[in-house]
Parts: structure tokens; C-alpha cells; sequence
């Protein structure tokens, strides 16, 4: 399983050519990866002002429909706590629930952010 950070959405939403995004480069070369995200990753999208437009709004919901959510429960809380407790650098809140919910999951993360997460330990980044 490959957990996607909420980066690769919003440059997937954000490109015009949606061909020249990462996520799609990542699903030509693995087109039967099975793809899934934290929920946080849709509170974040809603902060993002693209949640605004309409347009932007149904392409992402359009793309979580095809997802695999992942739920943020209290073993998923705890991690993601430890984790910015014992990180040597700050790390915001949905960074570490996305990188808890991963490590628990037994997946990795594909991510457009590696310097965010390349110091967690159990973490696999792709």
C-alpha cells in the first residue's frame, strides 16, 4: 500500500495539464498500486483556499472517491504525539499524523516533501 501525502493532491488539482502532475507520472509506472490516504489529508485540502473553487473542490473529492481513507484513531494519535515529541526538528501536526498513519498501515509514503519526513524512524518514503 502507498499512503499519498496531501502535496501530491494539490499539485495534482493545480496543474492544467493534469499529465505533467507526480501522481500521474507515479500511476503510469505503477498502475496497480494501491493508493490511500490519511483523513487528515482532506482537512487539509479544506484549509487550502482551492477548496473555495468549486471546480478544484470536485476534482479532489472526484479523486478521494478513488482512494482508500485512512481513519485517524487513538493508536494513530499516540504515534503521531511521539513523534513530534521526539523529533529534532519541528514537525507540524498533519505531517506527523500522516506519518503515524503510514507506519501503522505497514505502507509507504509517497511524498514531494522528503526533507519533512526523511528523520522519522519506521517511516518508508518512496
Amino acid at each position: 500500500m502507498v499512503i499519498l501525502d496531501t502535496n501530491l493532491l494539490i499539485d495534482f488539482i493545480h496543474r492544467p495539464n493534469l499529465a505533467d502532475s507526480e501522481l500521474e507520472k507515479f500511476l503510469k509506472e505503477n498502475p496497480q498500486t494501491d493508493l490511500s490516504i490519511s483523513v487528515i489529508t482532506i482537512q487539509e485540502l479544506y484549509v487550502g483556499q482551492s477548496s473555495k473553487d468549486p471546480k478544484k473542490e470536485q476534482m479532489f473529492l472526484n479523486l478521494i472517491k478513488s482512494l482508500r481513507v485512512l481513519p485517524y484513531e487513538l493508536k494513530t494519535a499516540k504515534l503521531a504525539g511521539e513523534i513530534i515529541r521526539d523529533s529534532k526538528t519541528s514537525l507540524s501536526f498533519p505531517d506527523a499524523a500522516i506519518a503515524a498513519t503510514t507506519i501503522l498501515s505497514k505502507a509507504k509514503l509517497l511524498t514531494l516533501n522528503k526533507k519533512d519526513y526523511e528523520k522519522i524512524k519506521k517511516l518508508k518514503l518512496i
